[in-house]
């Protein structure tokens, strides 16, 4: 888009071509053009956003309607900060030619420099797809989406998308100094997703380039700390203090890493180092309260604690520890009564405040962070956890709240049954039945799946011997017979369910059990295996199943079972297939080998490019209908963020997004293994 390669060479040609014909409007269009380039994406900084307004505006003397000329001009305006008159300009440039993407280009930058987050990525995303051989507009994109992300809590979306415009840009090779800023920043946002290898992997190669070599190094740091690595951690740290001078943050992270190598001295020491630098550091105050707690002096530990929550109440690690030897105790009364206050507090807090340097503060978005640990720590530690939150939910009137407390108390319900059910486990041959397999696949999120397994386990001694411990001694061996085939019956039920059960978890492991089975058991059993594989959207399974059922009653219930079809990879009830040409599209009819990808749910599919028309319509197509279902999901708007209605198909945001996102997390992981 812009001129980049020996960009000083052609500023110069131009220059000395415009002084030899001072009325070529085209030199002095060109020379304005690679001047903005020069200000705006090689740190030319105001010197030539100066010149290249000025020539902009010799243009538009000559040229009023020159599009090129309206949008330097515009573009240079907003990089002196003087965004009113830029306005005018790019506005004059949308009428003039509205599809121009370097038009878009500045129109994002202005809008990012108003606060307008949303418009920005807008007309970014429009000079991507008018530009997608440019790096520029990629570049911005995802920088700016990374900067969203850090607003908005790093959500996957959002996170996935500036990482796919980031690669993109660095794929269509960017001068140097962008091509480091844009790993550097992709190295940040690995971190953020948990993709440490392949951070340190970005961040050892900036090590080699100026001025990239002391952030990078404290980075390096912070990974290798979030790896384990602790001693690579110090040094990487060290060498960023020599580079980049003392800092009680970094001091700081040296001495968790000396806690965590069990130095708890050094640990002690490096913190008063911080501390001489900055005695209120909260990072160093803390970590020197867990050396006193390694070192038993649990005293001066909590002391050391309750001091920086009295500074600074929204500090998390401090009240974490707190919390942790509470939990150490199992002192569930306090734990209790702290959250109690916790949830007390939350309906008084502001939802937002501000700083004193202006920066926006959520308090609420702690508290729910405390509360949340509470929780936790109240369904680890005590008996009647479900019967404390159902109390406390009574003093909230905030419905997410209540929401949350009210499914946590479900969950410390399910789990307390799952604790029995895991017992009936270990003994299959002792507690089978229908009834309590039934429990056990409603329970089955509870329960790991190796005990799942370990449940199948039946033998013809268990079947004889609970004959008679369940009924006592016979009178004749056709009575025991009778006995031990309704003992049978009851051990197939229990069976059947624990194979659904393990199709729940959707694991290869649990694939590959149901594949075995499905072989190898009784026809019944083998038919419960299939219904499974069914779930997990096995054809063969679901067409063998199709064979079997004649009744039209059966009928219903197996379209039932295979629209609640549970995908390969999690607790999603669907899945992404780019192989399976016979599957049309319930929107328009496409079929498989048509499009990229479709996401299925038993019958149902839907392409990626009806996706696509339904993320560029959310707002035409979103529906209020509490009655809506997901076709993927089966969720309603109870359930989910949003819902889209397309030709007649209703699909959920969470859809969409993983639809949109699967080329582009494919794409940015084929970067980053080759990193």
């Amino acid at each position: 888009m812009f001129p980049h390669q020996k960009l000083d060479w052609t500023l110069s040609r131009l220059e000395r071509q415009l002084e030899q014909h001072p009325d070529d409007a085209s030199t002095r269009a060109e020379l304005a053009w690679s001047a903005l380039s020069r200000a705006w994406w090689h740190e030319g900084g105001e010197l030539w956003y100066n010149k290249a307004l000025t020539l902009a505006r010799r243009v538009l003397h000559d040229d009023p309607a020159n599009p090129r000329a309206l949008v330097v001009a515009g573009a240079a305006l907003i990089g002196l900060d003087r965004l009113d008159p830029a306005l005018q300009y790019l506005d004059q440039a949308a009428r003039t030619d509205p599809e121009r993407p370097e038009l878009h280009l500045a129109l994002g930058a202005l809008h990012e420099r108003r606060g307008e987050r949303h418009q920005a990525v807008r007309e970014l995303e429009f000079a991507c797809r008018e530009a997608p051989d440019s790096w520029e507009p990629h570049a911005q994109l995802g920088l700016l989406l990374r900067r969203r992300a850090d607003e908005l809590g790093h959500p996957p979306r959002v996170l996935e998308r500036s990482q796919f415009h980031m690669v993109r840009a660095v794929q269509l090779r960017p001068s140097p100094s962008w091509s480091n800023r844009l790993h550097y920043e992709l190295a940040l946002s690995c971190v953020q997703t948990g993709r440490l290898a392949e951070a340190h992997r970005l961040l050892t190669r900036l090590v080699e380039h100026q001025p990239w070599q002391a952030r990078a190094r404290y980075h390096l740091g912070v990974v290798a700390m979030q790896m384990g690595k602790y001693k690579n951690a110090i040094l990487h740290l060290r060498q960023h203090l020599q580079e980049h001078g003392d800092s009680p943050h970094v001091y700081a992270r040296i001495a968790m890493c000396y806690l965590h190598l069990g130095e708890i001295s050094r640990a002690r020491e490096t913190c008063h180092q911080a501390l001489a630098l900055e005695p209120a550091h909260l990072d160093a105050r803390w970590a020197l309260g867990c050396a006193y707690l390694e070192e038993a002096r649990t005293d001066e530990g909590i002391r050391l604690f309750r001091e920086v929550l009295r500074d600074a109440p929204q500090y998390l690690p401090a009240f974490v520890e707190l919390v942790k030897l509470r939990r150490e105790a199992r002192d569930a009364a306090w734990v209790g009564q702290a959250l109690r206050a916790e949830v007390g507090l939350y309906d008084r807090l502001p939802a937002l405040d501000f700083s004193e340097n202006g920066e926006p503060l959520r308090p609420r978005d702690s508290t729910r962070q405390r509360i949340k640990l509470l929780i936790d720590t109240l369904r680890e530690i005590a008996d009647d956890a479900s019967q404390t939150l159902l109390d406390i939910m009574s003093l909230t009137t905030d419905e997410p709240l209540r929401a949350t407390l009210w499914e946590r108390a479900l969950e410390a319900m399910a789990e307390g049954q799952a604790r029995e059910a895991h017992r009936w486990l270990s003994e299959p041959g002792r507690y089978f039945g229908a009834e309590r397999g039934a429990q056990i696949l409603a329970l089955a999120p509870f329960l790991p799946e190796p005990a799942l397994a370990n449940g199948l386990h039946l033998t013809e001694e268990d079947l004889q011997r609970a004959a008679v411990d369940r009924n006592g001694p016979a009178r004749d061996v056709l009575t025991h017979r009778r006995r031990v085939e309704v003992q049978r019956q009851q051990a197939r039920a229990w069976q059947a369910s624990l194979l659904l059960a393990i199709a729940s978890r959707g694991t290869e492991s649990a694939r590959n059990l149901l594949v075995r089975w499905a072989a190898e058991a009784d026809p019944e059993l083998a038919l419960a295996a299939r219904a499974g594989l069914a779930l997990l959207g096995d054809p063969h399974a679901q067409d063998m199943l199709r064979e079997q059922v004649e009744q039209r009653e059966a009928q219903r219930h197996l379209k039932s079972l295979l629209q609640a079809g549970i995908s390969s990879d999690g607790p999603a009830v669907y899945r992404p297939v780019s192989d399976q040409p016979e599957l049309t599209c319930a929107t328009c009819g496409r079929r498989g080998n048509e499009v990229d990808h479709m996401m299925v749910r038993g019958q149902t599919a839907v392409c990626d490019r009806c996706v696509t028309e339904i993320a560029r319509h959310r707002h035409e197509l979103i529906t209020d209908d509490p009655r809506v279902e997901c076709a993927m999901t089966g969720r309603t708007l109870v359930d989910t963020r949003e819902l889209y209605v397309y030709n007649g198909v209703a699909l959920s945001a969470e859809v969409v997004d993983r639809s949109l996102g699967l080329l582009e997390r494919e794409e940015v992981d084929r970067f980053l293994a080759r990193a």
